[in-house]
């Protein structure tokens, strides 16, 4: 069995991806911040549907908690799905934010820059050596990079940093 790991699948687009990656014959390690019980759900879905998943707590904005992240994984690898290693990485976790510029804070600019670009980048480097040779990672942007709209530049920026 391949497994992926998906951020932020507790909710939205990224309890879409995990479901369907199971439905796929996937084990699946989904994400959650701030939403345990709706992780709880999708992994009762995947379940139900005869998939196999765990749910994690996961602040992509914490890289400070991504040594201990890495480490739950490792364990949940193990036990749960009787591997050492997994083989695809979903970056997914994000949030909006739909400010004109004149009004973004410092503090706003960088919750940002450190859920939808630094944290992807230190969580890979973090999972690297638990990834399987061959694994994929699968970074989720927007269309707001591509696109001009009103309001949406930081985050925009930021989404079109990770596809670089």
């Amino acid at each position: 069995m391949k497994i992926v790991i998906v951020t932020g699948s507790s909710r939205g687009l990224g309890a879409s991806t995990a479901i369907e990656c199971a439905r796929n014959g996937l084990g699946v390690v989904v994400t959650y911040n701030s939403n345990p019980d709706k992780a709880k759900d999708v992994v009762n879905t995947i379940a139900q549907n005869g998939g196999r998943a765990v749910a994690l707590k996961l602040d992509v904005g914490d890289i400070r908690s991504f040594s201990a992240f890495r480490d739950e994984v490792a364990g949940k690898l193990e036990t749960v799905f009787g591997r050492h290693d997994f083989d695809y990485l979903v970056n997914n976790a994000g949030y909006g934010l739909f400010n004109p510029i004149a009004t973004v804070t410092e503090e706003q600019f960088d919750g940002l820059f450190n859920v939808h670009l630094k944290g992807p980048f230190f969580l890979t480097q973090i999972l690297l050596p638990l990834m399987a040779d061959g694994g994929q990672i699968i970074n989720i942007t927007s269309a707001t990079s591509r696109v001009a709209t009103a309001g949406v530049a930081p985050y925009a920026s930021f989404k079109g940093g990770l596809e670089v």
